[in-house]
């Protein structure tokens, strides 16, 4: 059985604290990430902002997903939710360097523009695999494309 089946498998209480750790998490390494980038940024980006924006994606993504079924709306829930952890996981190492050593802005976001390659594929080949719209991916992009616009342009 795939993770996914076994996430979906889960007790709604179960698939819930799963699903609320995945924001926490994003939201602490994205806004952990952030602070790298903070001078660049129109905006105070904190673990708040990114635990926000998670939950945003999901709500976002569902309006295109209007004609869809629950069953399917929840897997693309757990499906965006457990990407948005597996690039947060994958922050980690940068984040463990640069809080011991620093870094600079362009090679954080060297790895950054790595992690979002990975988990776009990811995103990308779960919905492929789960029959899911595929208009789900441009929209994810879109998405993220539109937040980047609202924390990089001044106000």
């Amino acid at each position: 059985m795939s993770l996914l089946r076994r996430l979906l498998a889960l007790p709604p209480l179960a698939l819930g604290l799963y699903l609320g750790l995945t924001v926490v998490v994003s939201g602490f390494a994205l806004g952990s990430f952030a602070k790298i980038f903070q001078p660049y940024l129109a905006v105070v980006y904190d673990y708040r902002t990114e635990a926000l924006m998670v939950c945003g994606q999901v709500a976002f993504q569902w309006l295109f997903m209007v004609r869809r079924s629950w069953p399917e709306r929840k897997t693309y829930a757990v499906i965006a939710l457990t990407i948005s952890g597996l690039g947060s996981i994958l922050l980690l190492p940068l984040l463990a360097y640069a809080a011991i050593w620093g870094t600079k802005v362009p090679a954080a976001l060297a790895y950054f523009l790595g992690v979002v390659a990975i988990i776009f594929i990811a995103h990308h080949r779960l919905i492929q695999r789960e029959q899911l719209p595929n208009i789900l991916t441009a929209t994810w992009v879109l998405y993220r494309l539109l937040l980047l616009a609202y924390l990089t342009i001044p106000r």
